[in-house]
């Protein structure tokens, strides 16, 4: 059931001088107040406390957290959790820690609704989430097509979202919301078929193209942000619209059962290029630049006017780059090239166009949705390469992690300037899974992020890359949980549903809520037989 809201609580607390509950508690130290994503949290109370301990015992059912001024006798009561403090003299930020919990949400398949905007099979879906009520999920996440959602310029139908939301509305669940900016149809796992709308894709010179030529029509070019599109709309215009759209239809349930909006920014809903697309790329392929559209080609001859160097006004050739599946030690420019004067300018430029378009993305998000809900992004996890020293394939992708950047540490700062959630995936995965010839990392890869997030006062939320019901992967994934502000687990399908797979998703979100992790050996159920001290290797897609 939902947590009740913290101002019934204040109003109903014993008196001040009532003792604290017998729960434990831990200090972020004299001097310290609650993070951002806490302080900010639209149900804290303020009341009033002579010392810390009256305050702990003002924080009752839906408190998770307190912040205490001894000057101006003040308390603050806070529903979320608290991970982590900053410096404030004379204040002390102290959080619950027996109920300390990471929250744990499945994705909805990708068609669960149908092109004509109906819920696909609305009875199986129903039982299938009825089963997931069983092992204790907190909720659902979903994506709001745009495609499905404006058909017609400014013309918006988000009915049966209202009726999908529903089912999580009567199970006491939360709502996860992607406002699904690109074409659902051509990456790993897609299955589904629905394009950006008619009266968008119609438009010509708005798409990102790669040294080919090749236009890819998933994602609007980010280069083209500012351009007028239809009826002198820009693509931030119509991002916009349509998220003050959502916000005013679903208003009375932004904070409450829509727990937070994830803003989708570029393919597959991931701020990044769309360096590897599935029908030109394959496994494990540096990718390409994708700096060659008009408005790209136009912002880097911009740019380099400024620089004063007019020379490099050009994205770097096939010939220093290679192709999608070239490998790094096959290309000039990722063995020397990206550490020269030119590489450094243009791999600055190309990430630092990407980083706006993520801050401005989220920027809409928080003038349309206010404080009535969390807002979140999400990064994708490029760990092929990230042992190599040029890091090609965040490079390609828009992640700048080489010549002594750090593009996690960057991409937080953008995430803290709005207050947002910055989600990652690929948390299943282990190295030892990896093919070697590959110089992949993706546990280091985790742990750069995590820390990245955690120096910036940035809630970090996790996913899995691939579909995985494994002990191995459930065991990955719960070892971060410490830096975890929720886990979203990919995807509720007709095999999750199996008794061992369902049995041991069970144990998995028990260990995340703060269970032990006892559960997560592989001798689980019919599993005992099979046990091995080697993990499975999965397929080496992402």
């Amino acid at each position: 059931a939902a947590r009740p809201a913290l101002a019934s609580v204040a109003s109903t607390v014993a008196a001040a001088s009532a003792p604290a509950r017998a729960r434990r508690w831990q200090s972020l130290g004299r001097d310290s107040a609650c993070g951002r994503a806490a302080a900010l949290d639209q149900a804290a109370v303020a009341v009033t406390a002579a010392t810390l301990e009256e305050c702990k015992a003002q924080c009752l059912a839906g408190c998770a957290a307190v912040e205490f001024n001894a000057e101006k006798r003040s308390c603050t009561l806070l529903r979320d959790e608290v991970r982590l403090a900053r410096k404030a003299r004379g204040s002390e930020c102290a959080r619950l820690v027996g109920d300390s919990r990471t929250e744990v949400f499945v994705m909805l398949p990708l068609d669960v609704v149908t092109p004509s905007r109906f819920i696909a099979d609305p009875a199986g879906l129903g039982g299938m989430l009825d089963e997931l009520a069983g092992v204790g999920i907190d909720g659902f996440m979903v994506d709001v097509w745009w495609g499905l959602t404006e058909t017609s310029p400014k013309v918006y139908n988000f009915i049966v979202y209202r009726e999908l939301f529903e089912f999580a509305r009567a199970r006491g669940w939360k709502v996860q919301a992607v406002a699904s900016f690109h074409r659902c149809g051509g990456n790993v796992g897609d299955s589904c078929d629905i394009p950006l709308p008619s009266f968008v894709l119609e438009s010509q010179g708005i798409w990102y193209e790669d040294a080919a030529g090749v236009q890819n029509r998933e994602y609007i070019s980010l280069f083209a942000d500012s351009t007028p599109v239809v009826r002198g709309r820009t693509p931030l215009d119509m991002y916009g619209d349509w998220l003050q759209a959502f916000a005013d239809y679903f208003s009375p349930d932004l904070g409450g059962l829509i727990a937070e909006v994830m803003v989708g920014m570029g393919p597959a809903g991931e701020l990044r290029y769309p360096s590897y697309p599935s029908d030109r790329w394959q496994f494990c392929g540096v990718g390409e630049f994708q700096a060659f559209d008009a408005h790209a080609r136009a912002s880097l001859r911009s740019s380099a006017a400024r620089a004063g160097r007019p020379g490099w006004g050009n994205p770097p050739s096939v010939s220093a780059v290679g192709t999608y599946n070239s490998r790094p030690q096959e290309t000039e420019f990722f063995t020397a090239g990206f550490s020269t004067d030119y590489g450094r300018f243009f791999l600055e430029w190309y990430s630092s166009a990407l980083k706006k378009h993520g801050s401005n993305l989220l920027e809409l998000a928080r003038q349309t949705l206010g404080r009535k809900t969390r807002i979140s992004g999400k990064v994708a996890g490029i760990h092929w390469w990230y042992d190599s020293p040029s890091h090609a394939a965040e490079a390609t992708t828009g992640y700048y992690n080489t010549n002594f950047r750090n593009a996690y540490a960057e991409l937080a700062q953008v995430f803290a300037e709005h207050e947002a959630t910055m989600d990652f995936t690929c948390l299943e995965m282990r190295n030892t899974e990896q093919p070697p010839e590959c110089r992949s990392n993706p546990e280091g890869l985790v742990a750069q992020v995590a820390e990245a997030t955690a120096a910036a006062d940035v809630p970090l939320g996790g996913e899995n890359a691939l579909q995985r019901y494994d002990v191995w992967a459930y065991e990955k994934i719960a070892s971060y949980r410490s830096s975890l502000a929720g886990f979203t687990y990919l995807r509720l399908t007709r095999d999750l549903m199996e008794p061992e797979n369902l049995a041991r998703f069970g144990d998995f979100v028990s260990a995340l809520h703060g269970g032990t992790e006892d559960g997560l050996d592989v001798a689980s159920g019919a599993a005992d037989e099979e046990a091995s001290a080697t993990p499975p290797r999965p397929p080496m897609l992402l």
